[in-house]
């Protein structure tokens, strides 16, 4: 146990660019007790097996939120155990009101930012950049996920941190009379590590008493970065590592009726199939997984968006598959110069499903690198009623080579995309190739850069480069970041995700953070302001949108509110629809130019009460018009079981072109039978579409997300112009069940 003396905190204050906030502290140095043979506690949520009692316990955390520097207001204690299958992790989340523990969440994976919760942070390679995430609240639910390159790659994924990575562990908790208890059972072949005796591993833990909107963390994190920040994490030490060897088989079965409508005869289809996923751990730091006979049908659907300008949107991907170890395929900058978008594989520029016949992939650490390997085939793709073709045969191909040194990285990548099978045309390729670098320059400034170029047939448009470097500063009191970009015209990733071309970019922004202490009920004043310029290869303005947030105020509870100005430009050198509905009205936006102001009120209440809202109301100019915009959301939430969620969003624009209104109103309701065993429902209804889709799902889980899965989608026609109201339906019934050797 680390003595409070030595952990101390020490707070340096300095003058760089304004103020800085440094901190000068030593690294807690913890300890992992051995388990000998026969050994190992009860997981039950409950930490009094005697094991514990001869594990070192450390209860030194440090607040962040909202006193940094301080010490914790409740008392946590965390322990750890090894022996040769498993780390054993126990809490202690001491409180002096139990009563008042906020559980607001209970199915797998959820956010733990609004919920009474624990996240512990496991820096295997201890690297100071790459790390596992294991995390729980007084519900039981289980949470885990990846970390690189401290959350900066893979900007994909909320913080930083890639949730979809799903690992076979076991998690209890348990509310006790002194607070809330957690015990955690994480097999090491699980895990990437190097094995050996009296090993070293990066540890952090981050606890949030949620009634207090506090954040308290066994090794401080400065305020400013989150617990992503690998490289201030303390020391586990005295593990002894066996060498790691897993295969897990993954098998699955799925039945399924689907009703298409919209089909003139044989509208009913019915299905059976089978496949297997499969992870091979290589070697210590390399894993290889593969997969046959794809399926995705227990993927939770696309909530819609509306798109209101000239250029596509942007829907994450969902499917676990492509998710786990994501950001280890990334170069570019996410959602705007993507050279590899896994969502290209498996779906049409529709959305329309692709059967996925085999893929493979390598990831890990090798020889120093990281490294990925990613091969798919997919099948051709042919519409059932008018037999063209939606896509042929294609085989995805990506390799990814990075280098760490110390919190830097530099590395390669190359995308190709090759049409196979008798649908393909001749000459049917796209290859991309990318060098990418993340410069730690000092303890608060990183430099990122990449170059980028691709090919594709003349007929397509050959070969063309694209390019980027940003710099971002982050501290205690202030965040900025500057950057330029530039798109060829022929840019052209088809693997990947790229809404424009033929541009360059100049992108700022500031975040200022103040906390009042003359106003002990805010939490926290933060204007902040950004600026993005896009103009032609010829240096001429092709658009800009400016956000200019002055106002915004967060509350001690985790409330919000603030007034912002919103300023845009954009150039269309053609007219564009901004809408359409079933009728066939089209409102069109002439090519021009135009310039529009418009203001915008947004703020929440406590996203933890049992009844919050948000609200959005943006008034103001559109292009050369009017618009009104409401983006209104209501939660409801009785106990940790059942949680609800209705928006509204509705868009009133008037132009000389045209008028018209949309209203998108989604509904999410969610019942947590127990931690592993919830249904969900998603119904959205879209006025543009006249339709409204239904999702269903109900998720037995077993381990590692895997489990009994039943599935029912629906889409329904409300327009007057149809005659059937139903446009088609479907239902599914999935097991997949895990095999670990």
């Amino acid at each position: 146990m680390i003595s409070s003396t030595r952990n101390a905190l020490i707070l340096a204050v300095c003058v760089l660019a304004g103020q800085c906030f440094a901190f000068a502290q030593d690294v807690p140095q913890l300890t992992a007790g051995r388990l000998g043979d026969g050994e190992r506690p009860n997981v039950d949520g409950r930490v009094d097996e005697a094991e514990w009692a001869a594990a070192p316990a450390f209860s030194n955390f440090i607040q962040q939120e909202p006193n940094e520097g301080q010490t914790a207001t409740e008392r946590t204690e965390i322990r750890f155990l090894i022996d040769l299958q498993n780390l054993y992790v126990a809490v202690a989340s001491f409180d002096s009101e139990p009563d008042k523990i906020v559980v607001s969440e209970s199915r797998r994976d959820a956010d733990l930012g609004d919920t009474d919760s624990i996240q512990i942070l496991l820096d295997t390679f201890n690297d100071g950049q790459n790390a596992f995430v294991f995390g729980t609240n007084p519900f039981g639910i289980e949470y885990d996920g990846q970390v690189m390159a401290e959350g900066q790659a893979g900007r994909t994924f909320s913080g930083g941190i890639n949730t979809d990575w799903n690992a076979d562990f076991v998690v209890r908790s348990q509310t006790t009379e002194r607070g809330w208890e957690a015990e955690f059972a994480i097999p090491l072949k699980t895990l990437r590590y190097n094995p050996g005796e009296d090993r070293t591993w990066g540890v952090n833990a981050m606890r949030n008493i949620r009634r207090k909107n506090e954040q308290v963390f066994l090794a401080p994190v400065p305020r400013g970065y989150n617990l992503q920040r690998v490289s201030v994490a303390a020391k586990l030490n005295g593990l002894s590592l066996p060498e790691r060897r897993e295969i897990k088989l993954l098998p699955y079965a799925i039945g399924s009726i689907n009703d298409d409508r919209t089909l003139r005869t044989d509208t009913v289809d019915r299905n059976a199939d089978v496949g297997l996923d499969l992870k091979w751990g290589v070697r210590a730091g390399l894993t290889f997984d593969a997969t046959f006979n794809t399926d995705f049908a227990q993927v939770e659907a696309d909530e819609q968006q509306v798109n209101l300008t000239r250029f596509p949107l942007f829907f994450p991907e969902k499917r676990p598959f492509f998710l786990e170890n994501a950001q280890l395929f990334q170069l570019g900058q996410s959602q705007s110069i993507d050279l590899f978008f896994s969502r290209r594989i498996g779906l049409s520029s529709g959305g329309q499903p692709i059967d996925i016949v085999a893929g493979g992939r390598l990831s890990g650490k090798l020889g120093g690198y990281n490294v990925g390997l990613l091969n798919m085939q997919t099948n051709e793709a042919v519409n059932s009623r008018t037999g063209e073709t939606i896509a042929p045969a294609n085989n995805f191909s990506v390799l990814r080579l990075q280098r760490e040194l110390g919190r830097s990285n530099f590395g390669a990548m190359f995308v190709n995309r090759q049409g196979v099978g008798r649908l393909a045309p001749a000459e049917d390729f796209n290859r991309a190739y990318g060098v990418d670098l993340a410069w730690q320059a000092t303890t608060n400034g990183r430099l990122f850069a990449f170059l980028a170029r691709t090919d594709s047939p003349q007929r397509k448009g050959g070969s063309d480069y694209a390019g980027r470097l940003f710099y971002t500063y982050a501290n205690s009191f202030q965040n900025t970041s500057v950057g330029v970009a530039q798109v060829g015209e022929r840019f052209n990733p088809e693997a990947g995700f790229l809404p424009r071309r033929a541009f360059r970019r100049v992108e700022a922004r500031y975040n200022l953070t103040h906390q009042p202490k003359q106003w002990p009920w805010i939490r926290r004043i933060a204007p902040h302001t950004n600026f993005t310029v896009y103009t032609n290869l010829d240096n001429r303005l092709e658009s800009s949108q400016g956000h200019w947030h002055f106002f915004d105020i967060h509350h001690r509870r985790g409330a919000r509110f603030g007034y912002l100005i919103e300023t845009q430009q954009d150039r269309p050198r053609r007219p564009f629809n901004v809408y359409q509905d079933v009728t066939g009205r089209r409102v069109v936006i002439p090519a021009g130019e135009y310039a529009w102001t418009a203001g915008m009120f947004e703020g929440n209440t406590d996203p933890s009460a049992p009844v919050s809202a948000s609200l959005r109301q943006r008034i103001g100019q559109f292009y050369d018009g009017s618009q009104i915009h409401w983006q209104l959301s209501i939660g409801l939430r009785a106990g940790a079981r059942l949680i609800s969620q209705i928006g509204w969003t509705r868009d009133d624009i008037k132009m000389p072109v045209g008028n018209f209104k949309n209203d998108l109103i989604p509904v999410k309701v969610t019942y947590a039978f127990t931690s592993l065993a919830s249904l969900q429902g998603l119904i959205q209804y879209n006025r543009q579409t006249s339709s409204i889709s239904s999702n269903i799902r109900l998720a037995l889980l077993d381990r590692s997300g895997t489990g009994f899965f039943v599935v029912y989608n629906d889409r329904r026609d409300t327009s007057p112009f149809t005659p059937d109201e139903l446009l088609g339906r479907s239902f599914v019934i999935k097991y997949t069940r895990l095999f670990s050797y």
